[in-house]
Order: structure tokens, then C-alpha cells, then sequence
């Protein structure tokens, strides 16, 4: 008669929640600032965000803002010495050339009515009402630290 080893092992590992990389999600971005509360204030004046949270983390504060959805994670290291890549910073189409990041991007249901909103509010437009593809209009903004903000409307 043949020896079995007990089934414990092999069932507690099957039923198991399955977490890791099958579990992911998005839950943000995060964005070095130039000035913490000159960046909530700019970003709940334009977008309607709210500050959720404040946190320390070693070497900079932290606020999280939710709106439109999602949550934006700003950084201020405690120096204040954030220095800027100008090519990150160039105007379109130049702003392609660099690797990296390039939008931080929202979706509108009348891109005409956000744009007019992001007017009235004094931000100064890239460009408006581009259309990008067929169905696919855009409004690009910066933010107060020259952070390209995209506006979408995607209609099909």
C-alpha cells in the first residue's frame, strides 16, 4: 500500500483568494509639483477636484485630490527644488519627440460647453476642438506648472 500525503496542503493553495498582478487596477497618477496648494487650489478651480487625504511621505508631502472619477496624487519635495526637462515641456508636435509621459487626459460629453467653461475660467488653451480621429475631438490645456491637461470627446 502506497503512502499519501495528506490533500491539506494542495487544497488550502487552491482555494486561496488569488491575488498579485490578476488583481490590478488603476488607481492614479502621481505628479511632482512646483507648490502643493497652489496645485489643489488650480485643480479644483478648473477640474472640480477635492482633496481627500494629506500625507507625509520621507522628503515631501503628499495630497491626494478625487474628481472626475479618479484620484491625482501631488508631490512637493521639501526643498521646493523642482527643476523642469524643457523638451517634456515643448510645444505640440515637440512635446512627442521625449519619452514619457505626455497628458494627463479626461473624458467630456460636449467638448464645446468644457472648453467654453475652461475659457470663462481664464486657462489658457493649446488648442481647441481638434479633431484627433474620426470621433475624437480634444481641447488641450496646461496646468499651472505647464502639465499638459487633455479634454476627450469621443463620439461614435
Amino acid at each position: 500500500m502506497e503512502a499519501h500525503a495528506p490533500d491539506n496542503a494542495s487544497t488550502a493553495t487552491a482555494s486561496a483568494p488569488r491575488d498579485g498582478l490578476s488583481s490590478m487596477s488603476y488607481m492614479c497618477i502621481a505628479v511632482v509639483v512646483a507648490g502643493l496648494e497652489r496645485s489643489i487650489a488650480w485643480y479644483g478651480r478648473v477640474l472640480g477636484f477635492t482633496e481627500s487625504a494629506r500625507i507625509r511621505i520621507d522628503g515631501a508631502n503628499v495630497a491626494l485630490l478625487e474628481g472626475c472619477g479618479t484620484l491625482l496624487e501631488f508631490l512637493q519635495y521639501d526643498e521646493r527644488s523642482v527643476t523642469t526637462v524643457p523638451s517634456l515641456f515643448a510645444e505640440p508636435p515637440e512635446h512627442l519627440r521625449p519619452v514619457g509621459n505626455k497628458f494627463l487626459v479626461f473624458k467630456v460629453n460636449d467638448l464645446d460647453n468644457a472648453s467654453d467653461q475652461l475659457e470663462a475660467k481664464g486657462v489658457p488653451i493649446i488648442w481647441r476642438d481638434k479633431t484627433l480621429a474620426p470621433g475624437i475631438r480634444s481641447t488641450a490645456i496646461r496646468d499651472m506648472d505647464g502639465n499638459f491637461v487633455h479634454i476627450i470627446d469621443h463620439t461614435s
